[in-house]
């Protein structure tokens, strides 16, 4: 435990933490935490399975920490989401255990024709008025119509890998005409489902380094807080612009990672 400690509060440590807030910030506001998280993670030696292990408890935690702030401040019914983060949850067990099975390349390649895919979605979208200056009421909240089987293999592909899944839910509740803030806080119930979930097989499974996890985690905590506190000022003519940028930036940062191995 005392080596844990002094690993923690080294400058290792710092660095871990300073980038969870980034990555956190960045996940709350445009769902691409991923798009710091992983490459930073992998630039300072962790491995691919174990950089998703610690990346799942990370983001797992620190959208728990929203999550309970959301329910208090009674801006989102959990009684509503339940159904959607059970699915969520089961799809990030199934997109873990099939990851332990994938090389990287193969995962890579699922994450590229995934982010790809949902970047077209977004373009088209955007023509048709994807993202709305309106804001929801509590009222109004879970009553536009949800369907199951997307937040299923969001789950499947958040649990697996994971570059971009908290976009690929937002872009689903926008989709459901939900309104961008209210998308983003719906999120964070369903990355805590798919990553907690997905992080308790990768723990099971052996894989998961404290001495990484726990200051990212930290990090990660404070990073979702500052990004929920952004987001009200964001327009919507700016995320029009940065969705689909961010979703470019991703296949690209995936597709330098295939040509890399």
């Amino acid at each position: 435990m005392e080596n844990l400690l002094l690993e923690w509060l080294s400058m290792d440590g710092l660095l871990l933490f300073g980038i969870g807030i980034l990555a956190a910030i960045i996940g709350v506001m445009f769902g691409a935490a991923g798009f710091v998280l992983l490459p930073a993670l992998l630039l300072v030696g962790i491995p691919i399975h174990a950089t998703v292990a610690v990346n799942k408890f990370a983001t797992g935690v620190s959208s728990l920490s929203t999550v309970l702030v959301l329910i208090l401040k009674k801006k989102v019914r959990l009684k509503k989401m339940l159904p959607l983060m059970f699915v969520a949850a089961f799809g990030g067990i199934s997109g873990a255990f099939f990851a332990t099975r994938l090389s990287e390349q193969m995962m890579n390649i699922i994450a590229c024709i995934v982010l790809i895919a949902m970047f077209f979605v977004v373009l088209k979208g955007n023509k048709k008025g994807l993202v709305s200056e309106q804001q929801d009421t509590e009222e109004q909240d879970g009553e536009q119509r949800t369907t199951l089987i997307a937040p299923f293999f969001i789950g499947i592909y958040d649990g697996g890998f994971g570059p971009g899944s908290a976009l690929l839910n937002i872009t689903y509740f926008l989709k459901k005409q939900f309104s961008y803030l209210k998308a983003a806080e719906l999120t964070r119930f369903m990355m805590f489902a798919s990553c907690i979930s997905a992080f308790l097989f990768y723990f099971f499974y052996g894989i998961v380094d404290w001495g990484f996890a726990i200051p990212v985690t930290v990090g990660s905590i404070v990073g979702s807080h500052i990004g929920l506190k952004i987001i009200p000022y964001l327009k919507g003519k700016w995320i029009q612009f940065l969705l689909p940028t961010i979703f470019l930036l991703l296949i690209v940062q995936v597709v330098a990672d295939l040509l890399s191995s």
